[in-house]
């Protein structure tokens, strides 16, 4: 019994005691509250608002003008421009724009790294109000769309490795893919998730950019094709560096493609006609032909060509001088012409003989090209002339030449099929008319 009541007694002093020092740390608090909180805010004008806004702070001991003193957004100063009034008991400021912090939990603009932000006046002279400010409706929608960002992060990768994985065993797909640019990708993506990890703390972003990585990491591995079937084997060491050589060769397409020379599937075009003109394909001719066009990044396919040069109804000779025709009609540079010029005496050289067919469009297609390089536009020409022998006859020219010129010779009238460079050319362009029975002459120089 003693003891328990010995027991109780010990326990009431325990109580008294804590008490006391309870009472005591009151004490202390209050009385330095008190001297800490002489300027004291009672409330704001307003709890919420937006940056810029002006809103009052009520209170007292403000003092009757401001002098040192600075109201501050939970860290951020309100500049020496955006205090409008100040008394004892009133102050009138703008909210500085600065003082912004995004917090994606609450859907607000807060100043502060809690829920809320705190105002109060310095230095430490007063207490603390909290508030809130209201953020425009589209930040908030853009908000929104952040916090979403990483699932739509995720779906993106899942749609496009997806498409990929599933041809994964595929040699064009592995192929398709740049080892050296995801390499480039993934140590980017590497970068940026340090800074949001140690420099600048953002979880969000952090795990969206590690999504990234994996994608990277999943892409590179179908780029050095280890999936391609019997390719494992190799090891991954050495897909790897197949995979690079092969990006190699192709690291200048896109540079060749872009900074091809003008007018250069032209000159792929009247290539072919050359090596067509006798109607047989020559290897060699084809080899020179493949050449230039894989220099330049040109699909080069014969048969396409070939379909399109049957559906014409000229000749070859004709059809190919107007390629050329047309080809110079654009002006192009000097240099680039004087280059096809010489491609034209190494195609028809190529296969080491000269056919008829060679020799008669070469000759009427060099002086061409040389007039243009001169740019002697006084040079002599042929002229094939078709001279109608009765009325019926020349309806029958106009019909069939619509754009023939009418011209009046020392022999009388006559229509003009067209001008030439060689003689030889011209005299062949003229028997083709004489063999549907037209009275046709070759108008020289001479005469």
């Amino acid at each position: 019994m003693m003891t328990e009541i010995s027991n109780f007694k010990f326990l009431i002093i325990i109580s008294l005691t804590l008490i006391l020092f309870s009472c005591k740390e009151d004490f202390n608090q209050q009385e330095s509250s008190q001297k800490n909180f002489g300027i004291k805010i009672i409330k704001l004008s307003k709890l919420e608002f937006s940056i810029g806004d002006t809103i009052e702070i009520y209170g007292k001991n403000f003092g009757a003008k401001r002098g040192s003193k600075v109201v501050v957004f939970d860290g951020t100063e309100v500049p020496d421009n955006g205090y409008l009034n100040w008394n004892d008991s009133t102050i009138a400021v703008k909210v500085p724009e600065d003082a912004i912090n995004l917090s994606a939990e609450t859907g607000l603009i807060n100043l502060s790294l809690s829920n809320f932000g705190n105002i109060y006046i310095i230095n430490k002279e007063s207490n603390q109000l909290s508030y809130e400010v209201i953020r425009p409706w589209y930040e908030s929608v853009i908000s929104y769309f952040v916090q979403i960002s990483l699932l739509i992060s995720v779906i993106f990768i899942y749609l496009q490795i997806n498409k990929i994985w599933k041809r994964k065993h595929e040699r064009e797909v592995a192929e398709s893919q740049s080892l050296v640019g995801l390499s480039i990708y993934i140590a980017n993506c590497v970068l940026w998730v340090f800074y949001y990890a140690f420099v600048q703390l953002d979880e969000k972003s952090l795990a969206d950019t590690s999504i990234y990585i994996f994608q990277g990491s999943i892409l590179f591995m179908i780029g050095t094709g280890i999936f391609v079937k019997g390719q494992r084997r190799l090891g991954l060491w050495n897909l790897i560096k197949q995979a690079l050589r092969l990006e190699r060769k192709e690291a200048d397409y896109l540079l060749k493609k872009w900074f091809r020379p003008a007018n250069a599937e032209a000159i792929i075009g009247i290539l072919h006609q050359i090596a067509m003109i006798d109607e047989e394909y020559d290897p060699k001719e084809a080899e020179l032909i493949k050449a230039f066009a894989k220099e330049w990044n040109i699909e080069y396919n014969p048969d396409k060509m070939n379909l399109e040069r049957h559906k014409d109804t000229e000749d070859n000779y004709i059809r190919l001088r107007k390629t050329v025709e047309k080809y110079l009609d654009r002006e192009p540079p000097l240099e680039q012409v004087a280059q096809l010029k010489d491609m034209i005496t190494t195609m028809i050289q190529a296969d080491e003989k000269i056919t008829y067919e060679e020799e008669m469009i070469s000759s009427e297609l060099l002086p061409m090209i040389e007039n243009y390089l001169k740019g002697d536009e006084g040079t002599i020409q042929y002229l094939v002339l078709i001279v109608p022998q009765k009325p019926e006859q020349e309806e029958s020219i106009l019909e069939l030449l619509p754009n023939a010129e009418k011209i009046y010779t020392s022999g009388g009238m006559a229509y003009m099929i067209d001008s030439f460079y060689s003689k030889k050319f011209a005299e062949m362009v003229c028997n083709q008319y004489r063999e549907i029975n037209f009275f046709t002459i070759v108008n020289t120089p001479e005469a």
